[in-house]
């Protein structure tokens, strides 16, 4: 008997069904290079001129939004009732800016800002942001993890020479620069790692660190008047921490 012959379309159905299958899985919603971040940018500082943070802040957004597919929400502060329109927004967001200078919020804000930074979020902390709440005189050493001042106050001088240490936070801003004033700072906590330091006549202070604190990183650049945060490079380092401290 002649053996019975197998359509070759047959043929190519069956030798597809008993070959291992492969898979090619999209990328998951929550990648991190895809995930679509919700970010809040705290503005406390519009009232000092050369940081104008409802401007600056709210430029800082846009790029952040068009650039980096962002979440952006602004939340400026309302002198009036001495709190942060949309303070809420803070607890539903991943990532969050602060730029805050000498405030004392109502209890409620209190309140939320002192859940959002034991919520284990992340957050990038803005030149004045050291010394941003009256009422929370320790945030600072507490939180950000050195003390801002001292005996001899605040300015230290304008910087001359920026030293950075190696860290994805400066991934292509290797142009930043700036001559601006730097701030005085106490000892560091041992947990902080220094990734910038700016010298003068003066010495040297650290200029920008991370920190893990309740379980967020956290990132603070003691630089941002207006002119700085207009430069692309300042901007990017901006989006490259916040990236940075909402990876677990």
């Amino acid at each position: 008997m002649r053996p019975r012959l197998v359509p070759l379309r047959d043929f190519l159905k069956l030798l597809t069904c008993a070959l291992p299958a492969t898979v090619s899985a999209a990328p998951a919603s929550g990648d991190k290079a895809t995930r679509q971040l919700r970010v809040c940018l705290v503005s406390g500082a519009q009232d000092s001129k050369p940081y104008s943070t409802d401007d600056s802040l709210a430029a800082l957004a846009r790029y952040l939004e068009t650039e980096h597919k962002m979440i952006c929400a602004l939340l400026p502060w309302d002198a009036a009732s001495a709190g942060f329109k949309g303070i809420e927004k803070l607890l539903e967001a991943d990532a969050a800016v602060f730029f805050v200078r000498r405030k004392t919020p109502n209890p409620h804000n209190l309140d939320v800002l002192r859940r959002f930074f034991a919520s284990g979020k992340g957050f990038v902390a803005l030149r004045s942001t050291s010394h941003a709440w009256e009422n929370w005189p320790d945030f600072d050493a507490e939180v950000l993890g050195a003390k801002y001042g001292g005996a001899k106050g605040g300015n230290f001088g304008n910087v001359e020479k920026l030293t950075r240490k190696p860290h994805p936070i400066w991934a292509g801003t290797e142009d930043f620069d700036t001559k601006c004033d730097i701030y005085r700072y106490g000892p560091v906590a041992p947990d902080v790692q220094v990734l910038m330091e700016g010298e003068n006549q003066n010495g040297v202070m650290p200029v920008a660190w991370t920190r893990v604190h309740r379980g967020a990183r956290l990132f603070h650049f003691a630089l941002g008047y207006a002119y700085d945060m207009e430069k692309p490079s300042f901007r990017r380092i901006v989006a490259n921490a916040l990236r940075w401290v909402s990876e677990k």
